[in-house]
């Protein structure tokens, strides 16, 4: 029965520890993620603090999971776990229920669940919670050391929602994530179907000019909340832009707004030349960054940088002479790299130390 209850506890610890780890790379998504839900549950008098409240279930998550894998405090984790699992099991009960076209935001952008799957996964964690939790006052006792390796990947894990939070996800599991290649709405059946890499843009007169986007080398710059951008970003937006036109690259910003706001908020006007506008939520996905940058060649979505790194003259020169192919590896493989030697790591502290 021991075995049992620690295996159960284990995976238990494994599925809330990914689940969180997963949403804390993409805090923007998990965000997204939370304002359904609070549109769905009509309490969006918290749509304000949306964004903590997806870090905060995060970071809970994935607490939780390595106390599980690592068997720290076992009661009090076993008593917040129970209650965790037993309000997400009510909450997807209730989205089986109603049905609405939501996504259940489990395991962020990387595993897609229906509102059956999502149940059914719950009512597994459930059971297994069940099987590692009872008899409650005979939980084995924990090796000290795990004291030891369990703030470490606690603190581990907050300075990776740190990194998030000031980045891009290092692994891009969108519609739009390098490597895929953008499809014109007119040439697939379902045009709202978000699992597809459309995104459709018009110019100022409400023109839309979708087949630009599929056509030569562009540095796309996306602003979905141009209010927000300081001064200092705009002026790198500017400075990206015209670098990237004497380089060859069309230059082009997506905007989810107004050209009067544009104009008003715009320390350079010279980069609205090439500006165009487009859904919120497309922009949300092409590039998590506000203001962030995407190199699409011919419709096929190269790499992607946060509006804190935006490529340089030397990085930009680069790009443009090197094949397509050559530049979706190298760009973009580091990165995941990074992002499995994360996961490695904090594994190899929770179960070796």
């Amino acid at each position: 029965m021991r075995v049992i209850r620690r295996i159960s506890a284990v995976l238990i610890g494994v599925v809330l520890f990914l689940s969180g780890v997963l949403k804390l790379m993409d805090p923007v998504g998990a965000r997204l993620v939370v304002e359904e839900y609070l549109k769905f549950l009509h309490i969006t008098f918290l749509m304000g603090i949306s964004g903590l409240i997806a870090s905060g279930m995060a970071l809970l998550e994935a607490w939780l999971g390595a106390a599980l894998i690592t068997g720290v405090w076992r009661k009090v984790t076993t008593v917040v776990t129970g209650a965790l699992l037993g309000f997400f099991t009510l909450l997807t009960v209730l989205l089986y229920i109603k049905n609405p076209t939501m996504d259940c935001g489990c395991f962020g952008e990387v595993i897609h669940l229906t509102h059956l799957q999502s149940l059914l996964k719950n009512l597994v964690l459930m059971a297994l919670w069940a099987l590692a939790s009872f008899p409650l006052r005979k939980q084995e006792i924990t090796r000290k050391v795990k004291y030891v390796s369990f703030p470490i990947v606690a603190i581990s894990v907050a300075l990776f929602l740190l990194y998030s939070s000031l980045s891009i996800p290092l692994v891009d599991f969108t519609p739009f994530k390098p490597g895929a290649e953008l499809m014109l709405p007119e040439d697939i059946d379902d045009p709202t179907d978000d699992s597809t890499p459309t995104l459709s843009i018009s110019d100022a007169a409400g023109n839309y000019v979708d087949s630009l986007l599929v056509n030569g080398k562009l540095m796309v710059v996306s602003i979905y909340e141009p209010e927000k951008l300081s001064k200092p970003n705009w002026e790198k937006i500017g400075t990206l832009m015209r670098e990237s036109a004497l380089l060859g690259y069309t230059p082009m910003v997506l905007a989810a707004s107004t050209p009067e706001i544009m104009e008003s908020l715009v320390s350079a006007p010279e980069i609205l030349f090439s500006t165009y506008f487009a859904d919120r939520k497309k922009l949300l996905t092409l590039n998590r960054s506000n203001g962030g940058a995407t190199y699409i060649e011919d419709g096929l979505i190269v790499t992607k940088w946060g509006v804190r790194r935006l490529p340089d003259r030397e990085k930009t020169a680069a790009l443009s002479g090197t094949d397509v192919t050559e530049s979706l590896l190298s760009e973009n493989n580091g990165d995941r790299l990074k992002f499995q030697a994360f996961l490695l790591y904090v594994f190899s502290v929770m179960l070796l130390l």
